[in-house]
C-alpha cells in the first residue's frame, strides 16, 4: 500500500511539473544598450551614438541604461571619466523582438574638456532597463 501512495505521489507531482513548467518558461525581453561611437564636439558635452538591441523573444521599451565612460587622448592620459551615468530616453523607445534601434543621446558635465586629437573612448558596466508597458 506504501509504495502504491508514493508511486501516485510522484506521479502528482509529475503532473504539476508539467503543468508549471511552461508558464515559468514565457516569453521575456532582454534589452541591451550597445555604444557604437562617442564624440567630443565641445566642452562639457559629449554625443553617444549606438543602439538599444533586443535579443529577447517579446518586445520591451527601454527606460533608462547606465553606463561608465572614459575619455582616453592619444597620449594615453584619461581626460574625463564618470561611472554610473544616467540616461533616460524621452519617450520611452520600443524596441522589438528580435530587433535593434539605433540611438543618440548627449552627456553633459562641466569637466568635460574641449579635445580636437584622436582620442579613444571606453564604456563599461552597461546596464539597460526596460519594461512591457511605456514611460
Amino acid at each position: 500500500m506504501k509504495a502504491a501512495s508514493k508511486l501516485f505521489a510522484f506521479f502528482v507531482l509529475a503532473v504539476l511539473c508539467s503543468v508549471i513548467s511552461p508558464q515559468t518558461a514565457a516569453a521575456k525581453p532582454h534589452v541591451l544598450f550597445h555604444t557604437e561611437h562617442v564624440y567630443m564636439h565641445q566642452a562639457g558635452e559629449v554625443e553617444v551614438v549606438g543602439y538599444f538591441d533586443n535579443d529577447g523573444d517579446e518586445g520591451a521599451y527601454a527606460q533608462w541604461l547606465e553606463m561608465d565612460l572614459s575619455l582616453i587622448a592619444d597620449n594615453g592620459q584619461e581626460m574625463w571619466s564618470d561611472s554610473g551615468i544616467r540616461h533616460y530616453p524621452d519617450d520611452s523607445v520600443w524596441v522589438p523582438e528580435g530587433s535593434y534601434v539605433a540611438y543618440t543621446f548627449y552627456i553633459q558635465n562641466p569637466d568635460i574638456p574641449e579635445y580636437h586629437g584622436h582620442y579613444r573612448w571606453k564604456t563599461r558596466n552597461n546596464r539597460t532597463h526596460w519594461s512591457k508597458a511605456a514611460g
